[in-house]
């Protein structure tokens, strides 16, 4: 799940840390929702947790901080973030922005190995069904090799690396606001009419549904999120 838009976790990515296990540890548990809106990680836990010194505890917080899961407070700590309805909200809208260009340049330059791709890893989400237990653990995975597929055929890495980064973050969403489980069967059909336009070479159309499919998930997420604030004391 790393996430490595910075020069310090490209190296980590290439030479095995402390900081990088410590820091992908984390992020599978805020994505996870191990970690809820708002709870305070304190330092001196994992630092115990993990058997090491505050250092690679402070590096590993510090990337999460870049990527935008927690916020260091001087004096106090490090806090998940706790974010509005409209923060969330302007999330998704950059990110079905650029998952309709990734579709579009998909569509003008994907490949009939790619596609074929494509429509084997969607027969085995379709595959899935209702079963909300297989939603729960596999649809998150199956879900975004889809969508790296997508990424792949745009041949464009400097996007693909951007849009790789906000998946680990929609995850944290969909799992703090509703779960795989709730989300997965509704929205897996809506790949369909992507499917279709990048099989017809159609630039415009496979932006089209790229962005309707991600501004589904966001009115899902957000009426999840709404009645879990309605429910909050």
């Amino acid at each position: 799940m790393r996430t490595n838009h910075l020069e310090s976790r490209r190296r980590a990515s290439v030479i095995p840390s402390k900081q990088s296990e410590i820091y992908d540890l984390l992020v599978q548990r805020l994505v996870s929702a191990r970690y809820a809106f708002g709870e305070r990680i304190l330092v001196r836990e994992l630092a115990t947790e993990f058997g090491v010194s505050r250092q690679p505890i402070m590096t590993g917080l510090n990337w999460l901080a870049a990527d935008g899961f927690v916020r260091i407070i001087p004096q106090v700590g490090c806090q998940v973030i706790n974010p509005d309805r409209d923060a969330i909200a302007d999330f998704y809208l950059m990110f079905q922005r650029m998952e309709g260009l990734l579709a579009e340049l998909a569509a003008a330059r994907r490949t009939d190995r790619q596609l074929a791709e494509l429509r084997e890893q969607q027969r085995q989400i379709v595959a899935i069904g209702n079963d909300r237990e297989a939603l729960r653990e596999h649809y998150a995975e199956l879900n975004r090799n889809f969508h790296q597929i997508i990424a792949a055929m745009a041949h464009s890495a400097l996007v693909e690396e951007k849009q790789s980064a906000n998946f680990n973050m929609s995850d944290f969403f969909i799992n703090h606001a509703i779960g795989f489980d709730t989300l997965g069967a509704g929205v897996a059909q809506e790949h369909e009419p992507i499917i279709d336009a990048i099989a017809r070479r159609e630039p415009s159309g496979a932006r089209r549904a790229a962005e309707e499919h991600i501004a589904s998930v966001a009115a899902t997420i957000l009426a999840g999120t709404k009645r879990r604030s309605n429910k909050s004391p």
